[in-house]
């Protein structure tokens, strides 16, 4: 099996570039234990029941489970570019996750990756 820091960074990006499907909620810059965890599916055979999804959780109980997933449904307009945010307090935080889906922002917000590809939410 893959060290889960190896699927933990496999499942964000994932969820990033599948726009429109259900998506495993990322846990951003938290390491993952590496003990005493559990798995009770396996992505490669995504056997989970209807409405949820094989995703590698963080918390208790860790591994692998079937979870209900997010939306991923962008909402309309763009990331900015990144020689418009030099002033955004958050554009330069290389720790930050604040989102997985746009759906996690607020309002208009999406999320975007800034310099350091932390998600952050942001207007288009």
């Amino acid at each position: 099996m893959l060290p889960y820091s190896y699927a933990l960074l496999v499942l964000v990006i994932v969820s990033i570039v599948n726009a429109g499907q259900k998506v495993c909620p990322g846990y951003g810059f938290m390491r993952p234990p590496t003990e005493n965890c559990e798995s009770t599916c396996s992505m490669e055979k995504d056997e989970c029941p209807s409405g949820t999804k094989c995703c590698f959780r963080v918390p208790q109980p860790c591994g692998f489970q079937c979870i209900v997933p997010k939306d991923n449904e962008p909402k309309s307009g763009q990331c900015p570019k990144p020689d418009s945010m030099d002033k955004n307090p958050y554009w330069g935080i290389c720790d930050a996750h604040f989102c997985d889906v746009d759906n996690d922002c607020k309002g208009v917000e999406k999320c975007c990756s800034n310099l350091c590809g932390s998600h952050i939410c942001i207007a288009p």
